[in-house]
């Protein structure tokens, strides 16, 4: 189990989070999304261990790791890989830093990456691609993903979630992604975070999420709201737990990033 205690977190001497706190299972698949600006990104780099927090602490339950790194494998949402370097210089390098054996990466063919080709000559989803091959190819015991595959085509990107979903099956690592296109990942994720300026909204399972979220139409404001959206005179409330229309994943989390916006342009 990972534990985030406490965690303050940011750039400078202004926190984009403050106090965060939760938990994470072994083999959960999470998602963290919310608005723009709100620290997803800068959450995921603490749990990468490459941002350490300037409060708290972040525990991964491997007490017998001295580096956490060796066994996290991180795909960023701008990615910072030797542009110079050969497609086979570079996997050499990863292995040996990792301490691993050489993979034969398969991906790289479906993904038309030829091994003598230099990484500046690759398209971006062609990088997703190989930056993903060589994450997985250390078996990592916990994967984290930022909004980057949302930049490459229909193909890499079913071929990338393919991958990740064997992976998963396989392997069993823990997975957290940032993610906005919810649609695509709804099926894979079995808690969300719903991340706001002012800290966690929600963390909830993706199954009590389905059997408790509920849209309700009134004018009046019901309990436990948690968004509320009005269109063509009709007033539309999100609750949990509630009563009223059963929802998809991909509609509740639209209906709290609505309420998320709504709150922000009321607050101006």
């Amino acid at each position: 189990m990972i534990k985030l205690n406490s965690i303050t977190c940011g750039y400078g001497k202004t926190p984009v989070q403050s106090d965060i706190s939760f938990e994470i299972n072994d083999g959960d698949v999470v998602m963290i999304t919310g608005p723009n600006g709100v620290g997803k990104s800068t959450l995921l780099k603490v749990l990468a261990n490459i941002l350490y927090p300037t409060k708290g602490t972040v525990d991964y339950g491997w007490p017998e790791v001295k580096d956490p790194r060796q066994f996290i494998g991180y795909l960023p949402d701008s990615l910072s890989i030797y542009k110079s370097m050969k497609v086979k210089d570079l996997a050499e390098l990863h292995w040996n830093a990792f301490g691993v054996q050489p993979n034969p990466l398969p991906l790289l063919k479906k993904a038309s990456i030829s091994w003598n080709s230099k990484i500046k000559e690759l398209s971006v989803g062609q990088r997703v691609i190989f930056h993903l091959s060589l994450i997985l190819s250390t078996s990592p015991r916990l994967i984290l993903i930022d909004e980057i595959l949302h930049t490459v085509d229909p193909y890499l990107r079913s071929l990338a979630l393919k991958t990740l979903v064997k992976n998963m099956a396989d392997k069993k690592p823990t997975v957290v992604m940032v993610n906005l296109n919810y649609n695509e990942v709804e099926h894979l994720v079995n808690r969300v975070i719903f991340l706001t300026k002012d800290g966690i909204l929600l963390n909830e399972s993706t199954q009590y999420l389905l059997d408790n979220a509920k849209l309700i139409a009134s004018e009046k404001t019901p309990e436990n709201i948690y968004a509320t959206r009005t269109s063509s005179g009709k007033t539309e409330h999100l609750v949990i737990p509630g009563t009223g229309e059963q929802l998809k994943l991909s509609d509740i989390l639209t209906m709290l990033m609505t309420g998320s916006y709504s709150r922000s342009n009321e607050e101006v």
